[in-house]
């Protein structure tokens, strides 16, 4: 027994084909003939299969998108995006928002490209200016200071109205005198810079007036002067002529969208075509009319009558001459005469004053008449029909068309209202439809197409082969060349399980050494032996079948 094989050498194991000699594919085959190791083997391939299909999806799928800026006019959109592709950051841009897009894992460094290369610096605010002011300045530099602290605030409130895309803001501000008459007061100038494409309103243009003017004090608005890229003068003072043309805009597209509703429904959509010319009247009177009554009605009445008879006493008016009573009478010589007589009282007269007065009361009107801006002048409509869809009209229809389109937008002959209605043929223009392959949805199914179409080849040319290979019976191992005589230098589990090829030449001492270990091995290791004695029952039925 002492030449035998220790124990812990004799006993198999998976990893001991890969320590035996040969070749690297032979131990390598050796290894995977291994029934442990074919079992293993379809779900190894299995996960590995699943791991290269999801990495190859994680690969062509999109990353989670971040939105890295949404608010941006187009200039700056494009040094955005020439600072991401100078750092070689992928991103998009979404057609309808506008808004950039970078993947979750280059959301910060996208923000910190952006950052360093200047294309989004926040300007600096007025409040900053004015922390920089250097100790001990001047009371001139301290003034412009500020007042370039106050253009700046401007400027940075007036670029949030929506179309502007740069502003400069000039401020006058002359200095304050002591006399009255020397003051002179404020100027202001405001550049506008609007987007490509963008027009301002005038209501804009009225409100940017009003801002400035509002945040210098002493600063009128008819001092503020607001002008474009261009060089156009948008606070002309004269505002009317924009507010007519807006106002006739929309009361052109009201027509012309009556007259649609009206022939649409008879010659169907494309078979006529409409033009409408508006003449606003923008001049704005007001008149004033006060009206009396000439009839009037009485308010009062008064009236006054008096008497009076004349006496012996004092008579008249107090104060006059003929209020003097008469002289005294004298005594004459001789006889009297018939006259001396006194004579009888006659009638005394009498004196009647009356009078009367009325007070009439007049009635009074008072009219103020506003006659606002927008009144039609003139009304000119054009309307087209389609020769193809008036083919089987009657030779009356088209009046009454033009009778229709008269109603439809209030033409009133006597203001000189042109209705005018013909026919002529139309050449429709086809529109164009994108290509299939040119659509969003068609980029989509191309890439999930062919990541699905890479995981059926992976499964079908990678996965199943290595399943079927595994199922099948491995190929009986080669004999092993015998390095030496002594039978002690063998394995002895392959020596227990390998039958003996010649049972003529039986030896009795080695037979009786491998009969010793077996038995050893049977009591050393059972689950080994009994696999070699399935192994020699296999084998030994398989032979007569051969």
């Amino acid at each position: 027994m002492a030449d035998l094989v220790p124990v812990g050498s004799a006993s198999p194991s998976l990893l001991a084909p890969l320590s035996s000699g040969g070749s690297v594919p032979a131990r390598l085959g050796r290894f995977i003939a291994q029934p442990p190791v074919r079992r293993a083997l379809p779900w190894f391939g299995g996960v590995t299969a699943a791991g290269m299909a999801a990495l190859l999806w994680l690969e062509m799928a999109p990353a989670p998108q971040r939105i890295l800026y949404t608010s941006l006019n187009d200039s700056e959109r494009a040094s955005v995006v020439a600072a991401l592709d100078k750092a070689s950051i992928r991103y998009t841009i979404n057609n309808q928002t506008g808004a950039i897009s970078v993947g979750e894992d280059d959301l910060y460094k996208a923000r910190m490209v952006a950052a360093a290369d200047g294309t989004l610096a926040t300007p600096e605010t007025g409040e900053q200016m004015i922390d920089k002011l250097p100790l001990g300045a001047s009371r001139t530099v301290e003034g412009q200071r500020l007042q370039a602290a106050r253009e700046r605030e401007l400027e940075l409130t007036i670029m949030q109205i929506d179309g502007v895309e740069a502003v400069r803001v000039h401020l006058a501000e002359p200095k304050k005198s002591a006399f009255v008459r020397d003051t002179a007061p404020p100027t202001a100038s405001v550049m506008l810079k609007l987007a490509k494409g963008r027009q301002i309103a005038a209501s804009q243009v009225t409100a940017i007036v009003n801002l400035v003017a509002g945040s210098v004090p002493g600063l009128s608005i008819d001092a503020v002067k607001v002008i474009d890229q261009q060089g156009h003068l948008l606070s002309s003072g004269q505002p009317g002529d924009a507010d007519r043309i807006e106002m006739q805009a929309r009361l052109e597209e009201k027509l012309h969208s009556q007259i649609e509703t009206l022939l649409t429904p008879m010659l169907g959509a494309g078979n006529f075509s409409s033009e409408i010319q508006v003449d606003l009247n923008m001049d704005q009177q007001t008149s004033a009319r006060e009206s009396y009554d000439k009839a009037g009605a009485v308010r009062s009445e008064t009236q006054t009558a008096s008497q009076s008879a004349p006496g012996g006493g004092a008579s008249g008016v107090p104060g006059v001459l003929s209020n003097t009573p008469p002289p005294a009478a004298a005594a004459s010589p001789g006889p009297p005469t018939g006259n001396s007589s006194p004579a009888a009282p006659g009638p005394s007269p009498t004196s009647t004053d009356s009078s009367s007065t009325k007070t009439y009361e007049l009635g009074r009107e008072v009219a103020v008449t506003n006659a606002g801006p927008g009144k039609i002048r003139r009304l000119s409509v054009a309307v087209a029909l389609s020769t193809a869809a008036m083919a089987k009209a009657k030779p009356g229809e088209i009046d009454q068309i033009k009778q229709l389109v008269s109603a439809a937008v209030g033409a009133d002959p006597a203001r000189g209202d042109q209705i005018a209605v013909v026919m002529r043929n139309f050449q429709i223009t086809p529109i164009e439809t994108p290509k299939f392959w040119e659509t969003p949805w068609f980029a989509m199914a191309v890439r999930n197409g062919v990541a699905l179409l890479a995981v059926l080849l992976t499964l079908l040319l990678g996965v199943r082969p290595l399943i079927k290979a595994l199922k099948r019976d491995p190929a009986p191992p080669p004999a092993p060349a015998a390095d030496s005589d002594d039978p002690a230098n063998e394995d002895p589990a392959r020596r227990a399980a390998t039958p003996a090829a010649a049972p003529a030449a039986v030896d009795p001492a080695l037979l009786g050494q491998q009969v010793g270990l077996a038995q050893r091995l049977v009591r050393e290791k059972p689950d080994t032996a009994a696999a070699a004695l399935r192994q020699m029952l296999g084998e030994t039925e398989a032979e007569p079948t051969r």
